[in-house]
């Protein structure tokens, strides 16, 4: 069962380095007043995407956003409302349960995979945006990195 497995190093590190160039990607472009729990969040956010934990990893990403956008803090500069919104009703889905509609099914966990794996991808560009203002663009239009982000 892949999701109890550890994943191979070349696998992990290749979410780590994903993970690392986006977060630089977007701190390049400096950050305002950040949370130090939304920080420390971060940490665990990193470990859980490294580690294929795609439910914790929207989960996780979501408690970011909303210590960062929290109470006295405004919106994020880089975080659209589109994207909060998306974010808020995925981890709601997933922490309050629908019995005939269920967030996250045991068929997902065996053929839904890669499906949450790009929305996990999405969660963390979320809370890299509301970490930080928006990723400055290279060359080509796209931000470093972007390329693996998808949509999911």
């Amino acid at each position: 069962m892949e999701q109890l497995e550890r994943p191979d190093e070349a696998t992990w590190d290749e979410r780590r380095l994903w993970f690392e160039a986006r977060e630089a990607a977007f701190g390049r472009a400096g950050a305002g007043a950040l949370s130090e729990q939304a920080c420390a969040l971060m940490v665990d956010l990193q470990a859980a995407f490294c580690a294929g934990a795609w439910a914790a990893a929207v989960i996780l990403a979501a408690a970011v956003v909303d210590l960062q956008t929290g109470e006295g803090r405004g919106a994020a500069a880089g975080l659209d409302k589109k994207e909060r919104d998306w974010l808020r009703l995925l981890r709601n889905a997933l922490v309050h349960e629908h019995p005939k509609r269920p967030g996250l099914s045991m068929r997902d966990q065996w053929t839904g995979r890669g499906r949450w794996e790009r929305k996990a991808r999405r969660a963390v560009e979320a809370a890299l945006a509301a970490l930080y203002a928006p990723p400055q663009e290279q060359g080509d239009g796209r931000a470093p990195g972007a390329a693996g982000a998808g949509r999911g």
